[in-house]
């Protein structure tokens, strides 16, 4: 018994160690075997690091935690950089003997730590989740889950500090959720049961078609849903729902049996407290509401009732009632009383145009004060409009109630509003209207500025007596203001709001720096002066036809020390000094000095067509200016904020071209930084248009020496910005270009090593990256590169090629008058032919090398047989019988493969040992051959001498005594033959035997290899 448990304590012991080290042992299969699943069933790209994905027995023992640190989703194609969900902690703890068994996995726990979600769909309601790829095994799965006995459960789950946002363009609907945490807990596994949630939310934000209804609030919600999972019916039990101190709860269900969810929700106040109302308006909640003093009742409540799905909304209404309320600043003196507010919003049928929005009583007193309205709007497609509103306000009795903290204001306010009938932009019709509206001895003064805004003044008149959009009137009459002495005037009439018709006129000086102190705008820094005298009127007719001369337009403008900063501009304008004056065609620009950033610019020139760019969209401005700069930083434009701490380097990114602007530049610019490059005596015409910018005849001094550029960076499909440069550079270092150029880093990886200058004349085309970075597998060009004179050292190839030929000069080669024709395409350079002289060596070179730094490349050398060392040479001089003289050349048909990094030279066709012993066998062949041709021509010689003596000494012998003596001869001169033979082929193995060694002996037998 006691072995036996020491048995099982022993197996236990083994299994928990092997759950804390096989994890860690193997984790790099474990990724991959999470990178191949996600690769078949996800559509998206998926990130996560092996070293921070756990499992462990140990965190909540006997249960299984999987556990997943900084990992997330990118989407692909059209949400290619979308980030569907970015999540710092993921943790799952599971039942293990639900695991084992298989047939039910208990979930225990599911917590999220800091996940940010972006939920997206487009406007043709394709979404960015919508991200598994479906396979036959999942169809018939999803046809056998009735039949399957596997159960999923789940005990709790939990949020923390979530981020989510949803933006469904189709609807359109935006809703932001920030600060999310969140619990829940319920039992899956059961058909009914009871799901209880906690929720609050930091911040929570909702826009409905361009309408904000809610903006930052507070929501807490502590729900109860009874779950009928067979019939996917959630009802609602004990629940709590508060928008900052609005409490609200629901009764009723909702069911999703299908694509439809079906509803029958009702909803109500559950305090029925002024104040809790008052705490959704915006700016009234801070944190001194606590202190503000209120009475009244409210009554509200609501119902939703019907199918909701993409086409269809279900019945809704709201009813809301305000009965003797007032409120009250504890640290103020005037309370606003006697408000009463009855509004209902109600639809019966689900069809947004039947929808009733009736506030049939809306009374405030703000002071001595009142405001009274009655507004009934009828649809929400064409809006039938029944409104009357009356305004009387003492502007100085308005801090007394609100506190405008470090505001003054003064004046009286007045409005009178009457409408009535259909808004119909398709039927051209408005509802008739009579509005007047008056300020009269307004003045504001606010404690960041010490001088007030004062004389304010101006009355207003709306008429439209038809309904008719063409009969529509509006005056803008004797708007004044002062401000430290300089006086602002202006005028307007407008009229047709079918076919606008406008008389504008505007003299004055505004203090953009004053006006702003008093009237802050969020995010935005504007300072200088506006001196401004113009008069304009026209037709928004004429300015959609471009008839130019029926708008007359006439005037000056100035801006002195005029700067703009603004969140989208962090960089910012500065201008010194700028005069214009006005026609109806044109813009005449006298005098620009300013900043762009840092970056100083001077223009004059003309702008055009700036009333239709003004009046209409997608309009063109178009402009001719003469440009100049002494410095110009491009890089400072080319990242979100210049002015952030530099925690590491930032990579650029794409700078889009607006497509709406026309311009001509023709420019001069004394210094341009760009990237890690300088250029200098920059001159040129730079053409903006259509998205793109187009360089013309541009040159600029860089790298010690001259470059003239033609070409185009265009970016009218931002997703793939592209280039196609036409490159004229004369006298620039080469090492230099490789510092500054990742092309060159990329394609011509030998520029490294190489001293001395290049020219050349070259086309590049291509795509970018979204860093601005070349995609090296679009490139194409070509042209030609000229070397005049050039050291090439410490390269790896010539280090290998050096070994190779044990010509050790070759490790560092001169180069001079080298011309090269290279064409980019696929992803590789390629050249032609090209000579090369090293030294006493002649070279041919030819091929390519690729992005990824493989090298593919013949080279034929021509040797001097003197170099190629003792041993070699002494046995060539055995075989011709004399010294090699250095004007005899060894032919070395050579190829370079591998990498930049990892060269390998080879013979040609051969292995890389074959190269010293292919040029000696064919020395060895000449001499054999050589040999057999003396020998053979001795012999015959002395046949032919010996049958003539015979002939003279025996002419009288017979006929058969001639014909023994010339087979003897015969016999003897191939006795000679075969005796040459025998001799060279002895002499060719000895010569063998000294440059190689003898063979080795066969071993085979013995072995047995």
């Amino acid at each position: 018994m006691k072995k036996a448990l020491l048995i099982i304590l022993g197996i236990v012991i083994v299994l928990l160690g092997a759950a804390f080290i096989l994890p860690v042992i193997y984790k790099d299969e474990i990724k991959a075997k999470i990178d191949q699943e996600i690769a078949k069933k996800v559509d998206a790209n998926v990130y996560f690091d092996a070293d921070d994905f756990s499992v462990s027995l140990f965190r909540h023992f006997p249960n299984i935690t999987a556990s997943m640190q900084n990992f997330g989703i990118v989407g692909k194609g059209e949400f290619k950089n979308d980030t569907l969900a970015a999540i710092k902690s993921f943790e799952v703890t599971v039942n293990i003997m639900s695991v084992i068994k298989g047939d039910k996995i208990g979930v225990k726990a599911l917590d999220l730590e800091e996940p940010r979600i972006y939920a997206k769909v487009l406007k043709n309601g394709k979404a960015n989740w919508d991200i598994y790829i479906p396979s036959p095994e999942d169809t018939a799965s999803v046809a056998d889950t009735a039949k399957s006995e596997f159960a999923f459960g789940i005990d709790n789950w939990s949020i923390s500090n979530g981020y989510v946002v949803y933006d469904d363009r189709s609807m359109p609907m935006y809703a932001r959720i920030v600060n999310l945490n969140h619990r829940g807990s319920g039992d899956f596994t059961q058909d009914l049961f009871d799901m209880k949630t906690l929720t609050d939310v930091g911040a929570l934000t909702v826009l409905y078609d361009g309408t904000e209804y809610l903006r930052n609030k507070k929501l807490n919600a502590d729900m109860t849903l009874s779950m009928n999972l067979p019939e996917s019916k959630y009802t609602f039990k004990d629940n709590t729902v508060q928008l900052n101190d609005f409490a609200f709860g629901f009764d009723g269900y909702v069911a999703m049996p299908d694509t439809n969810i079906n509803m029958d929700i009702t909803y109500k106040a559950k305090e029925n407290t002024f104040k809790s109302l008052l705490s959704l308006v915006p700016g009234i909640y801070t944190e001194s509401f606590k202190d503000v003093k209120t009475e009244g009742n409210i009554a509200f409540d609501g119902y939703a009732k019907g199918t909701y799905n993409a086409v269809q909304l279900p019945a809704f209404g709201v009813n809301m009632q305000v009965r003797d309320a007032m409120m009250k600043y504890p640290d103020l003196p005037t309370a606003v009383t006697n408000i009463n507010v009855d509004m209902k919003v109600d639809n019966k049928d689900g069809i947004l145009d039947n929808t009733i929005i009736d506030v049939k009583k809306f009374h405030a007193d703000f002071g001595k004060n009142p405001i009274d309205g009655r507004v009934l709007v009828k649809g929400l497609t064409n809006y039938d409009v029944d409104a009357n509103v009356q305004a009387k306000l003492n502007l100085a009795e308005l801090t007394q109630m609100f506190p405008i903290e470090g505001m003054t204001l003064k004046g009286l306010y007045n409005l009178n509003l009457k409408a009535k009938g259909v808004y119909s932009e398709a039927r051209k019709t408005m509802p008739a209207i009579d509005a007047n509206m008056s300020l009269q001895n307004g003045y504001v003064k606010s404690k960041d500025f010490p001088a007030p805004l004062e004389q304010l003044q101006f009355t207003s008149t709306v008429k439209n007596e038809s309904g008719q959009m063409a009969d529509t009137k509006v005056w803008v009459n004797d708007f004044n203001m002062v401000l430290e002495g300089e006086p602002l005037q202006a005028n307007a009439y407008i009229e047709n709001f079918d076919d606008y018709t406008y008389d504008v006129q505007v003299k004055g000086t505004a203090d953009l720096t004053k006006l702003t102190k008093i009237y802050p705008l969020e995010g935005m820094t504007l300072t200088g002066k506006a001196k401004a005298d113009i008069a304009t009127k026209g037709k928004m007719s004429d300015v959609e036809a471009e008839r130019y001369d029926k708008l007359p337009t006439s005037g000056t403008m100035e801006l002195n020390n005029f700067t703009y900063i603004s969140a989208d501009m962090p960089q910012g304008v500065k201008v010194d000094h700028a005069a214009m004056n006005f026609t109806p065609q044109y813009i005449n620009l006298t005098d620009f000095k300013g900043f762009l950033g840092k970056s100083d610019v001077t223009m004059t020139g003309t702008l055009s067509n700036y009333i239709a760019y003004l009046f209409k969209e997608n309009q063109t401005i178009r402009g001719n200016l003469s440009f100049k700069s002494n410095q110009f930083d491009v890089n400072e434009w080319m990242t979100e904020d210049p002015n952030a701490p530099a925690t590491e380097e930032e990579p650029l990114t794409v700078v889009e071209v607006p497509k709406n602007i026309d311009f001509t530049l023709v420019s001069t610019m004394g210094k341009v930084l760009y990237d890690n490059m300088t250029m200098t005596d920059m001159a040129g015409t730079i053409i903006v248009k259509d998205g793109a910018v187009r360089m013309d005849k541009l040159g600029f001094n860089s790298l010690g020496g001259r470059f003239l550029t033609s070409g185009t960076y265009d970016t009218k499909d931002l997703q793939n910005p592209a280039f196609d440069f036409t490159l004229n550079i004369a006298d620039v270092a080469v090492s230099e270009a490789y510092k500054t150029f990742n092309t060159v880093q990329a394609l011509m990886p030998l520029a490294k090593n190489i001293q001395g200058n290049f020219s050349t004349d070259f086309k590049i085309a291509g795509g970018l990256g979204q860093d601005m970075m070349p995609l090296y597998n679009t490139l194409t060009g070509g042209g030609i590169i000229k070397l005049l004179s050039a050291v090439v050292k410490d390269a790896p190839v010539l280090s290998n090629l050096s070994s190779f030929t044990k010509l050790k000069d070759l490790e560092t080669i001169q180069l001079k008058d080298v011309i090269m024709q290279a064409e980019v395409k696929e992803g590789r350079i390629h050249f032609k032919p090209f000579d090369v002289a090293a030294g006493p060596y002649k070279m041919n070179i030819a091929g390519s090398n690729g992005i990824d730094g493989s090298l593919d490349y013949k080279v034929a050398m021509n040797i001097p047989a003197g170099q190629l060392g003792n041993t070699i040479n002494t046995a060539l001089a055995s075989l011709t019988g004399k010294p090699v003289a250095n004007a005899e050349t060894i032919k070395l048909d050579l190829s370079i493969g591998g990498s930049y990094a990892q060269p390998k030279i080879g013979l040609a066709g051969s292995s890389a040992t074959g190269t010293v012993k292919e040029a000696v066998t064919e020395a060895v062949k000449d001499k054999v051959n050589t040999e057999v041709d003396k020998v053979k021509a001795e012999a015959e010689a002395k046949a032919r001498e010996e049958a003539d003596r015979l002939k003279t000494e025996a002419e009288a012998r017979a006929k058969a005594e001639q014909e023994r003596i010339q087979a003897e001869a015969e016999a003897k001169k191939k006795q000679l033959e075969e005796e040459a033979k025998k001799r060279i082929e002895e002499e060719k193995k000895r010569l063998k035997n000294k440059i190689f060694g003898a063979p080795k002996k066969d071993t085979t037998a013995t072995t047995g290899n």
